[in-house]
Formats: structure tokens, C-alpha cells, sequence
């Protein structure tokens, strides 16, 4: 990108401008660059310090930091399972603050570094056929990128990802987890960058030869080829979009997903709901079937309910059936 991270009114330009010109030049659903719980924030005016509005420079990497500072992070795990990762994380964060100038030592560094160790055991929380293992995962509503981090840096090998499709369709966040990616030293192909092109899918199968991460706005999915990813990762995010988007993406998720691909959730089951939509029966509805939900109490043993969600393959079971 030939725009500096902290040049941030040309930066919040160049996402809205991206917006127009792809709703004049395609067939783009209205919902798709919406986010209902943003828009709220964002009217009532209050939790500013998350800065919905628009992208402050590389600094608001602190701001999603300190967004979670009235959370509290229950932890289900045994200390010798999770603390060697919350290690491992909070030297990448470290790192990534220290390469963009901010105070690498922020107190919320380590607390962050646990939320990201949870979803790590979560998504691997047991074994799996090998066609089955998330090593290309798509981020839907990435936050600040965080996934990237234990994602590409995990102590081990065997549990990183190949290839991360990053998306989002709100400007702060979109422009924050570009700032973040890059201050971890990932290959990032970045579709503000290639719009001008005239992406295809075809071009997302090259790019994924040779980047790590692939950044797409909301309205962009359709890039994302058929059958491409393991696990569709979905953190405190499905509640919070307009009802029609919930509907289509879910739609999306069926069609990008491999024939036993999964989608992972974790949110507030019971506490926080904006817009009221059966996430658990769409998803059913879109073929894929509850396979791990602990039964664990949200926010007094971990702090938003994980649950992974597997893709049913009529042909996988009809093989099996005739071998």
C-alpha cells in the first residue's frame, strides 16, 4: 500500500471510496456493509474509546486493546496447557507494538494474549482427520487480527495456518487489522491495493501460493472461491450484523467452506443479542451439524461460549458407507 498506516484521513478515503466504486460496478447486497452493533455505538455515542466511526492511525491498535478492558477472561484450562501460548502471544504482541511505536509493555498485552490462547485450544480442541485441520481459516469480522497471531505463530508447527482470508466491512477495523498484519511481518495480499485490477477468484487461488493473509472487505466474499476454506472463524460477531446479513453469510459460509469444513463460534449465548436472530438453526439449515459445544457457564468459567460447527458431506458418508 503506497499510503502510510498513520495517514489516516486518506486511509478511511480510500476504504469508502473502494465502497462506492464497487457498488456501482457490482451486484452487492445493501447488508453486506452494514454492521448493526457498530451503527448503534456509533448513534448513542457512547464506548468511544473503540473509535467505530472511522480508522485514527496505528495507534487505534491500542484502542481494540483497551476496548477489553472491562472484560474479565475466565480461564477452563490447566496453566501448563495454556500459559506456554499466552507466552508465546504476548511476545508477538509485544513485538508488533514495539515495530509500530506504541508502548509494547501496555497491561492489556498479556490479557489479550489469554483470549487469543483460549481460541487457539478451542479451535483445536481435538483431533481431527487431516482434512479436517483448519489451515486455511477465514477470520469474519477479524477484530484487530488477533487470530493472525498464535494463527501463523503457534509454538507448534503442526497447528499454524497455511492461509488466512481476513474480513470485515467497517473502516476502524478493516484499516486497524492491516495495520496489525503488516507490524507481524505477514504477506498480505490487500484488495484496496487490486480493485483497480479486477479481481477474480482465480487471482485469490495464485495469491494464496504466496501470501499468508487475504484481506477482503464484506462485499468482496464472492472472491472467495467455492470449497477453498477448513474453518470459518466467528468471534462475538454473528449477533452483532443485521438479520439479512446473518441469512447470507451463512449462505456463504456453506459454499466457501471443503465438504467437512467447520465453523467456529464463540459469543455471548444468553447476555448479548442485537439482533435476535437463531444463529444455531441457520446454521442448520445451511448443512452443518453441532460438533463441540462444552457445557460451560459464559463469563464465570470463560467469557463467551464456544461451539464448532461441522459442514455434513452426504458424499463423505455415502463413501464410507460403500468401502
Amino acid at each position: 500500500m503506497d499510503v502510510s498506516l498513520n495517514d489516516a484521513e486518506a486511509l478511511n478515503a480510500r476504504f469508502l471510496a473502494s465502497l462506492e466504486q464497487d457498488q456501482k460496478a457490482h451486484d452487492i447486497p445493501a447488508h453486506r456493509a452494514r454492521w448493526l452493533f457498530a451503527e448503534r455505538l456509533n448513534a448513542r455515542g457512547d464506548r468511544k474509546e473503540m473509535g467505530f466511526a472511522a480508522y485514527e492511525g496505528t495507534g487505534h491498535l491500542v484502542k481494540f486493546f483497551n476496548w477489553h478492558i472491562r472484560a474479565q477472561f475466565p480461564d477452563p484450562f490447566l496453566p501448563e496447557v495454556i500459559d506456554p501460548l499466552v507466552t508465546a502471544a504476548v511476545v508477538v504482541d509485544q513485538r508488533a507494538f514495539a515495530d509500530l511505536g506504541l508502548d509494547d509493555k501496555n497491561r492489556m498485552i498479556p490479557r489479550i494474549a489469554r483470549y487469543n490462547a483460549q481460541d487457539h485450544l478451542l479451535i483445536h480442541a481435538f483431533p481431527v482427520p487431516e482434512r479436517n485441520a483448519p489451515r486455511v481459516v477465514l477470520d469474519f469480522g477479524a477484530g484487530h487480527g488477533r487470530l493472525a497471531n498464535l494463527g501463523f505463530n503457534a509454538p507448534d508447527p503442526a497447528q499454524r495456518f497455511t492461509t488466512l482470508f481476513a474480513i470485515d466491512a467497517i473502516a476502524s477495523t478493516y484499516l486497524t487489522q492491516l495495520t496489525y498484519y503488516r507490524a507481524l511481518g505477514l504477506r498480505v495480499w490487500e484488495y484496496l491495493d487490486h480493485q483497480a485490477d479486477a479481481p477474480t477468484q482465480d487471482d485469490i487461488r495464485r495469491a494464496i501460493e504466496d501470501h499468508d493473509v487475504i484481506h477482503l472487505p464484506t462485499w468482496r466474499l464472492d472472491l472467495v472461491p467455492d470449497g477453498t476454506v477448513d474453518m470459518v472463524s466467528c468471534i462475538q460477531v454473528l449477533k452483532e450484523l443485521p438479520g439479512a446479513l446473518v441469512t447470507d453469510i451463512l449462505q456463504v459460509f456453506a459454499r466457501i467452506t471443503k465438504p467437512t469444513g467447520a465453523v467456529y463460534i464463540r459469543d455471548h449465548v444468553q447476555f448479548h443479542n442485537p439482533n435476535h436472530m437463531p444463529v444455531d438453526l441457520l446454521l442448520q439449515t445451511n448443512g452443518f451439524d453441532c460438533e463441540f459445544a462444552p457445557q460451560w457457564r459464559d463469563r464465570v468459567e470463560i467469557h463467551g461460549l464456544p461451539r464448532i460447527w461441522r459442514k455434513i458431506d452426504p458424499a463423505h458418508f455415502v463413501a464410507d458407507a460403500n468401502s
